[in-house]
């Protein structure tokens, strides 16, 4: 049985949905940056998946989803560029943005939604009540 187990933590590929116990995480990044500013493109990569670029047009939305690795270490992190503007940030990392991340674990399916506007990037788990946690200027990076 140990090596039945064993065997299947070893082949399961992190973050592509082999854990039926884990909940999915649905990510959705939205444009809400005003009309007259280019369009948004995002590429979206984690340590084994990479989701490829991704246009988002005015109002428009990029949507992916995933159940988190055995050992809750899967990291997705995304690449945002609008005309000259470019911004890496971390889209879903074990234990950043906590406060939020234990209120979206109440939720069924752990909706994290990424709001993209002009004076920079918001985070919600409702698509309500959303928080400002970037600038565009703002370093921030992938690790």
């Amino acid at each position: 049985m140990f090596v039945i187990l064993a065997l299947f933590l070893v082949l399961a590929e992190p973050g592509l949905g082999y854990y039926p116990w884990e909940k999915v995480y649905h990510i959705h990044i939205q444009n809400r940056m005003s009309p007259t500013n280019p369009q948004l493109v995002v590429h979206v990569k984690s340590k084994n998946n990479d989701l490829k670029e991704h246009t988002i047009g005015y109002d428009g939305e990029f949507q992916f989803h995933f159940r988190p690795s055995f050992w809750h270490k899967t990291h997705f992190y995304c690449v945002f560029q609008s005309g000259k503007k470019v911004k890496t940030l971390n889209i879903f990392k074990p234990g950043v943005y906590k406060n939020e991340t234990e209120a979206c674990r109440r939720l069924k399916q752990r909706p994290l939604y990424w709001k993209v506007k002009d004076d920079g990037f918001y985070r919600s788990c409702d698509d309500k009540k959303f928080k400002k946690v970037h600038k565009w200027g703002q370093k921030a990076s992938p690790s």
